[in-house]
């Protein structure tokens, strides 16, 4: 994994920061990464994942605050994951198979580009076929002519061979009781802490830039304690 300067985080943050995020997740992948981008998109999600989640931890360390709103009550919940116990081994196959009335099916686990293209279905039902029939390899019938069965269990399989793919958060509301799951984002956790860092850096440069005139380049290309002593300086 590459170590990125400050001024690259910025340069990462200002690509990222219009793309739809199954395309961000892309774009923080290949700024750590040295693989092209569409070797990137090709692995699965849970592959995906487990590495934005390492890049997370290298950069933030273990803890992910969070919160949520009670669906019930609207009480706000705030609590931390680990990047440790959401780490789970990489289990997912090359290819898989599924039998169901009859039909053999063979798969492979759902990645970037066909994330992409369910995202730009109409409605979570068509996005959720989309998904299934992107990922089968083989099968008897026309795709089109699959049954919703085929479809259900498809998806299914997909998430139990690959579970980093989707990984559910159990919550309790002390308020009402309340019990639920969220689905965890880590592209979304992780944006927002390089969007926070990004804007820091940006305000450090101008505070420094006001106080001694310097460019952008020279202020970025100190280290921390040495940026954080002019800070302190000037503060």
């Amino acid at each position: 994994m590459r170590h990125l300067s400050a001024s690259e985080w910025i340069a990462v943050w200002e690509r990222g920061a219009g793309q739809h995020p199954v395309d961000r997740a892309l774009t923080l992948l290949a700024a750590c990464h040295d693989q092209p981008r569409q070797e990137l998109a090709l692995f699965s999600l849970g592959q995906r994942d487990r590495l934005l989640l390492e890049i997370y931890a290298n950069l933030f360390g273990d803890a992910l605050p969070a919160y949520a709103e009670c669906p019930r009550c609207e009480e706000r919940l705030e609590y931390t994951l680990l990047v440790r116990e959401l780490l789970l081994p990489d289990a997912s196959p090359r290819e898989l198979s599924v039998e169901l009335e009859e039909i053999p099916l063979r798969l492979r686990p759902p990645n970037s580009f066909d994330l992409g293209a369910a995202a730009a279905c109409a409605d979570i039902a068509s996005a959720r076929r989309l998904l299934a029939e992107q990922c089968v390899v083989d099968s008897p019938l026309p795709l089109d002519q699959l049954p919703q069965t085929a479809i259900d269990r498809i998806s299914e399989r997909l998430i139990e061979a690959d579970p980093q793919a989707e990984v559910l958060i159990d919550l309790d509301c002390a308020r009402c009781h309340h019990s639920w799951q969220v689905v965890f984002e880590i592209e979304r956790f992780l944006w927002i802490r390089v969007g926070a860092l990004a804007r820091r850096l940006l305000r450090e440069v101008h505070t420094l830039a006001r106080a001694y005139g310097w460019s952008e380049g020279d202020i970025l290309g100190l280290s921390p304690l040495r940026r954080q002593f002019y800070l302190e300086a000037v503060g």
